[in-house]
């Protein structure tokens, strides 16, 4: 019900059904946002999940038509042309039964959206089922993280908590040439720079 807190198990059979569903229509597709960090770090329980997606308008009226099928909320495929595409804003999906929901982002063609969807990667995300799907690389998931926490004016501290934990865990492996010459692009060098000479303090 509304308003109840919403189960794990719940949340887990969503993005199952959410994800075998782009995959069957071929859209491509890679999550990011705590769900991706989380990979990347300590496994927690997080109540959405965020994804990139790259498809032709076709592809994306046949996901709408199929999430509609569901009988849970999708934004309709002419707001998601006339105003979330135009806008670069996400749209969604939202079970309001059990509460669970998901944003999707359009990737542009171009910048680090285009450089992201080229380097995600497969990954098993349920070990109870052994279950893979497609994750943005943590260098990506990290950009994409101090972009937001920026464009929302430095408050959201979840973004560079999150982040700190990805470096507790694979600081050594990340590629800091990527990930610098990104930060610079997007304007958000200053950001993680703080973040890398903290992580690096004994």
């Amino acid at each position: 019900m509304i308003g109840n807190p919403i189960s794990p198990d719940d949340q887990r059979a969503f993005n199952l059904r959410l994800f075998t569903t782009l995959e069957s229509l071929g859209v491509t597709y890679a999550i990011g946002g705590s769900v991706a960090a989380m990979m990347y770090s300590e496994p927690r329980f997080t109540i959405d999940v965020d994804l990139m997606v790259s498809a032709p308008l076709q592809q994306l009226n046949q996901l709408v038509r199929e999430v509609e099928s569901w009988q849970v909320y999708i934004t309709p495929f002419e707001a998601i042309v006339e105003t979330n595409l135009p806008g670069g804003m996400p749209f969604n999906i939202i079970d309001g039964t059990i509460g669970t929901k998901a944003d999707l982002y359009i990737a542009q063609n171009s910048g680090l959206d285009a450089s992201a969807m080229a380097r995600r990667r497969k990954l098993v995300w349920d070990r109870e089922t052994g279950t893979a799907a497609w994750f943005l690389s943590p260098e990506d998931v990290i950009l994409y993280k101090l972009s937001y926490y920026r464009q929302g004016g430095e408050v959201a501290q979840k973004h560079p908590t999150d982040i700190a934990r990805m470096l507790d865990m694979i600081g050594s492996q990340l590629d800091l040439t990527y990930l610098s010459q990104w930060a610079t692009a997007i304007g958000v060098a200053d950001l993680w720079q703080a973040l890398w000479d903290e992580f690096q303090k004994p």
